[in-house]
């Protein structure tokens, strides 16, 4: 397991911002994203799971999660994530990329 980013909040906020206006715009898969060569390779492929594992020895445990404090689990059943990766065609990945994205944008006034 690679070392954590030690990412700051606002960070983790601004690079998930980043990622998923790319996956809004594309209806690619995440893994794909050329950010991940500015910024590193982060656990999951998510800044959030990146930010919370500094704080749970290396281990996912969502409490740290920002998007979890507001929204609960990303992966529950008709979340917007949880449906992104159901996805089959680009279309849905954008639709629901998008969804998640403006949840993400309501984060980023937070804290």
């Amino acid at each position: 397991m690679t070392k954590p980013l030690k990412l700051k909040l606002r960070d983790a906020k601004r690079i998930a911002i980043e990622l998923w206006t790319w996956l809004a715009e594309t209806g690619k898969c995440k893994e794909d994203w050329p950010g991940y060569e500015k910024y590193g390779k982060m656990f999951a492929d998510c800044p959030f799971c990146e930010y919370n594992r500094q704080f749970n020895e290396n281990k996912v445990i969502c409490e740290c999660c920002p998007y979890y404090k507001v929204y609960g689990h990303c992966c529950d059943d008709g979340e917007p994530y949880f449906l992104w990766l159901k996805a089959e065609t680009d279309e849905e990945r954008k639709r629901y990329a998008g969804e998640f994205l403006a949840r993400l944008k309501t984060l980023e006034k937070e804290g």
